[in-house]
């Protein structure tokens, strides 16, 4: 009882800058494994845009799985079909779990709230998959592209929410 006792505890406090960092980058980290999944399940079965030297079709084909091979024009325009979906699927889960257990609400108005954090995803994203897509038409394999840019996404949404969306 005292463990779950603490584990509540720790969830509820959304005043201690470490404490907020670390349930972000938690909270973070579902939102990723469902961009994730997202990602890889759309690139391998619907909307292909794995090369044929990307680790994640060479795990594939390990595993005794077909990867379709498609021209690198269509790899770009698939990357960007997919990672369209992504954003819906990975910020619904991320505003969800940032309102319960990181951020303070209230700065603004729920619906501009939900705007504004919306905008700024929408803005990092945008970015972000503009860069992707310029990294893979330079050579760069679509999961490093793809890694990349989840790092650089991941810090910029952090101080973007905290000092523009949520309470401090």
């Amino acid at each position: 009882m005292g463990l779950l006792t603490n584990l509540h505890d720790f969830l509820d406090r959304k005043d201690n800058p470490y404490t907020q960092f670390i349930k972000y980058v938690f909270c973070g980290g579902i939102s990723v494994v469902v961009d994730a999944l997202v990602f890889y399940l759309l690139a391998w079965l619907v909307f292909p845009c794995l090369q044929s030297n990307d680790p994640v079709a060479e795990l594939l084909r390990a595993l005794g799985f077909t990867v379709r091979q498609v021209p690198p024009a269509q790899i770009v325009r698939n990357y960007w079909i997919i990672k369209f979906f992504c954003f819906f699927a990975s910020n619904i889960t991320v505003y969800t779990l940032n309102v319960l257990y990181v951020f303070e609400p209230g700065r603004h108005r729920k619906h501009h709230e939900v705007l504004l954090f919306f905008s700024i995803s929408l803005f990092v994203f945008l970015g972000g998959t503009w860069f992707g897509a310029w990294l893979i038409k330079f050579g760069w394999r679509t999961t490093y592209a793809y890694l990349f840019v989840l790092a650089l996404g991941i810090v910029t949404n952090y101080a973007l929410r905290k000092f523009l969306v949520f309470k401090r």
